[in-house]
């Protein structure tokens, strides 16, 4: 199944179904906008994107870094705030 360019065998990126979290895939399929966002990235920032997301704490968190994916959302800005947050 593909939606807007988001393959349900793997959602484009390489892996599986069952590698991308549960709740990225609901958020995803639930915002268009987000979705689109996805389909435009990188194989590189969507394999980060999903560890990201399996690091979320909370599905408020994994709500967020979906909703940020929304089409004219600065993605290196995204990804920058997260590197500018890691503790080392």
């Amino acid at each position: 199944m593909d939606f807007n360019g988001v393959s349900g065998e793997g959602y484009g990126t390489g892996y599986g179904a069952g590698d991308i979290p549960l709740g990225m895939g609901m958020n995803l399929m639930m915002n268009e906008t987000a979705m689109q966002g996805y389909a435009g990235l990188t194989e590189a920032e969507k394999e980060h994107l999903i560890m990201r997301c399996r690091d979320a704490k909370s599905k408020g968190e994994m709500q967020k870094i979906v909703d940020d994916l929304a089409p004219g959302t600065d993605v290196q800005a995204i990804m920058d705030e997260e590197r500018d947050n890691r503790i080392f």
